[in-house]
C-alpha cells in the first residue's frame, strides 16, 4: 500500500512535466482525454475518406518495454536522482511466481499506479515521429498501447506499416505478426475493433433516399467481445439463487453495471445492441420470476412481467439512451494538472453514477 501511495505522489509530480510534450494523437490515461474522444476522431476522419486502416497490435508491450530506452526518455525531463532511482526500482522490482522472486529485465509492472504514465512516455516517441514525419500518410489515434492509423489509400496504409516498424526498431518493439492487420473499409467491406467498439462503414439511407447517392460513414457499436462480457456479468448478478431475494435488490445490483456500460457506448450507433442487452436482462429476470413461483405459477401470470414492469421496479433501461456527440458537445477540454488513472479498461463494467449529472456541470 505504501508503494502505491509513493507511486501516486510521484505521478502527480511527473505528469504535468511530460504532458506538455505529449501529442494530440494520444488519448489513453491522460487528464482531460477519453476513449470517446479517440473514437470520435476516427468517426470524423472516416467521413472524409479514410478507407484503409492499420489495426496494430504491439507484441507483448508491457513485457518487452526496454528499461534503458525508457530511462533515457525520462532523464530528458527529470534530473532529480532520487526520482530516477525510484522509477528504476519500480521497473526492476520483479514478480512472484510460485513463491519465487523473478527479476524483471524488461517491461513495466501492470497494475502499478505509475505504469500508464511510463507507457505513455515510452510511446510518445512514436507519436512525435509520426506527427513530424509521417502525418501525411494518415491519422494516428493511440490509446495507451492500442493504436490504429486511418489512411486514404492502400499504398499509404502499407507505407504507414513500414514506417511504424522503423520507429519501433528504435523503441525495441515489434508489431504482432498475426494480430496486426490492414483493413479495407470502403463500401462496408470490413471493419475492425478498437477500444471495445466495432467500427464499420455503413451506407447512409437518408442520402440514398434523397439523392440516390451511395455515401458511407464510419459507425461504431459494442463489439462482440464487449457484448459477451456484459452478458456474462449480468448472468453472474442474476444467479438462480437470486429468485429468493427481493427483485428490487437484484435490480439494484444490475443498474450500476447497465448504467456504466451504457454510458460508455451510448455515443455510437448502439441502439440495436442496447435493445439486445435489454432483452437479455429481461429474460434473466423473468427466469427468476418463473423459478420463484415454481409450481404455484398460474396460467397467464407471466404475461404481467413485461419490460415496463421491471422498469417500474427501478430497472435501468438502455433503449433510448443513445446520444451521438456533435462538435459542439465534444470539445477537447482544458487539461487539468492531475488525472484519475484507471489501469484496467473495463468499458463501463465497473458501474456508473446512480443519478445523471446535472446539466451545466452542476453549477
Amino acid at each position: 500500500m505504501r508503494d502505491r501511495v509513493v507511486q501516486a505522489a510521484t505521478k502527480l509530480v511527473l505528469e504535468p512535466i511530460f504532458e506538455v510534450d505529449f501529442q494530440d494523437c494520444s488519448y489513453g490515461f491522460r487528464p482531460g482525454r477519453s476513449a470517446t474522444q479517440a473514437l470520435e476522431v476516427l468517426r470524423v476522419r472516416g467521413a472524409r475518406g479514410g478507407n484503409h486502416v492499420l489495426d496494430a497490435d504491439i507484441h507483448d508491450f508491457f513485457g518487452s518495454l526496454d528499461h534503458g530506452v525508457l530511462m533515457e526518455r525520462v532523464r530528458r525531463r527529470v534530473s532529480d536522482r532520487r526520482v530516477l532511482r525510484l522509477i528504476r526500482m519500480w521497473l526492476e522490482a520483479g514478480v512472484m511466481e510460485e513463491g519465487r522472486a523473478i527479476a524483471m529485465l524488461s517491461g513495466v509492472p501492470q497494475g502499478g499506479v505509475i505504469s500508464p504514465l511510463l507507457s505513455n512516455i515510452y510511446l510518445a516517441f512514436l507519436d512525435e515521429r509520426w506527427t513530424r514525419q509521417c502525418a501525411h500518410l494518415g491519422t494516428l489515434v493511440r490509446y495507451a498501447d492500442d493504436f490504429v492509423i486511418l489512411c486514404d489509400t492502400k499504398a499509404k496504409v502499407e507505407e504507414a506499416e513500414r514506417c511504424v516498424k522503423i520507429i519501433f526498431k528504435r523503441l525495441k518493439l515489434e508489431l504482432h505478426p498475426e494480430k496486426t492487420r490492414r483493413v479495407e473499409l470502403a463500401d462496408g467491406k470490413a471493419g475492425f475493433d478498437f477500444l471495445g467498439c466495432h467500427l464499420h462503414k455503413r451506407m447512409s439511407g437518408r442520402i440514398w433516399a434523397a439523392e440516390k447517392k451511395r455515401r458511407y460513414f464510419l459507425q461504431r457499436w459494442p463489439s462482440d467481445r464487449s457484448m459477451k462480457r456484459v452478458r456474462q456479468r449480468v448472468k453472474e448478478l442474476t444467479p438462480r439463487a437470486a429468485c429468493h431475494r427481493d427483485f428490487r435488490e437484484t435490480i439494484a445490483t444490475l443498474n450500476p453495471v447497465l448504467r456504466g456500460w451504457g454510458n460508455y457506448f451510448k455515443t455510437g450507433n448502439a441502439a440495436r445492441k442496447f435493445n439486445q442487452l435489454d432483452s437479455y436482462v429481461w429474460q434473466r429476470l423473468r427466469a427468476l420470476v418463473r423459478k420463484r413461483k415454481g409450481r404455484n405459477l398460474r396460467p397467464g401470470e407471466m404475461a404481467r412481467w413485461t419490460r415496463d414492469e421491471f422498469v417500474r421496479l427501478g430497472l435501468h433501461r438502455l433503449r433510448g439512451t443513445v446520444r451521438y456527440p456533435g462538435d459542439r458537445t465534444m470539445p477537447l477540454p482544458d487539461r487539468p494538472p492531475v488525472s484519475r488513472v484507471r489501469e484496467i479498461r473495463t468499458h463501463g463494467l465497473n458501474g456508473g453514477l446512480a443519478t445523471a449529472r446535472p446539466k451545466g456541470g452542476g453549477k
